[in-house]
């Protein structure tokens, strides 16, 4: 949950400079993209990255369980997996 308490603990500024849109924090060392941005600008998603940077192991579910939905998308385990 790292990335959620960076997000939450920073204050992020547009980077200037003459390429594509990207946020930099006080130092000048760590870079958001705008899409990553986007978690904390939307209320709905900004409720996300407060619970994720608070609690690791919600973090940890949510993402096992999400990620176990895309390992098995498609996958046709047959009429066992119905009993």
């Amino acid at each position: 949950n790292d990335f959620y308490k960076e997000l939450l603990g920073n204050t992020w500024t547009i980077k200037k400079w003459d390429g594509p849109e990207q946020f930099e924090d006080k130092t000048g060392e760590l870079m958001m993209l705008p899409a990553d941005m986007a978690f904390l600008f939307d209320p709905e998603f900004k409720q996300y990255v407060e619970m994720y940077a608070n609690d690791q192991d919600i973090f940890f579910k949510d993402f096992a369980a999400a990620y176990s939905k895309l390992l098995e998308l498609g996958v046709d385990f047959g009429d066992d997996s119905k009993n």
